[in-house]
């Protein structure tokens, strides 16, 4: 259990890290051209690791009829993850993002849990609408205290 809460930590360590480099190549590159880097990087890297670890059941076009249509997806759903996020971090900073994507995590984990099994567990209903009320009293709390700054000056 410690290994995946490891895991878990430095998934979202490199998940940050992921988002302040693509904010950056968006304001070198465009929006663009700063993902297909990074796609085209991911994929050379990808392809790599394949080669040399000799899987090459993707090579057996019989494998890819066996293989579900929604699982071919995934790449779909990063590249409109990551481009929503370099757009939207150019205009919010990055713990805010970072916050308002694991409430929306948290939220569509909720929902298909709750579709899943058929039923709604009222904790984890609780725990989100408090994630979502520290992201609104923190929001708050900043914006006053910019405006204080603001007419101080």
């Amino acid at each position: 259990m410690l290994f995946f809460v490891l895991l878990a930590a430095v998934n979202g360590f490199v998940t940050v890290i992921n988002k302040m480099i693509n904010l950056e190549a968006k304001k070198s590159l465009g929006t663009i051209n700063g993902t297909l880097i990074n796609y085209l990087e991911a994929t050379l890297i990808s392809l790599v690791i394949v080669l040399l670890l000799g899987d090459s059941r993707l090579a057996d076009l019989s494998h890819w009829s066996a293989v579900p249509l929604v699982h071919l997806l995934g790449g779909v759903f990063g590249l409109v993850a990551m481009v929503l996020t370099v757009i939207a971090m150019e205009r919010v900073r990055v713990s805010y993002s970072t916050i308002i994507l694991l409430a929306a995590q948290l939220g569509t984990g909720f929902v298909l849990d709750a579709v899943a099994a058929g039923k709604v567990v009222p904790l984890k209903l609780i725990g989100l609408l408090i994630v979502i009320a520290g992201i609104f009293l923190d929001q708050m709390a900043t914006g006053r205290s910019t405006e204080t700054l603001q007419e101080q000056e």
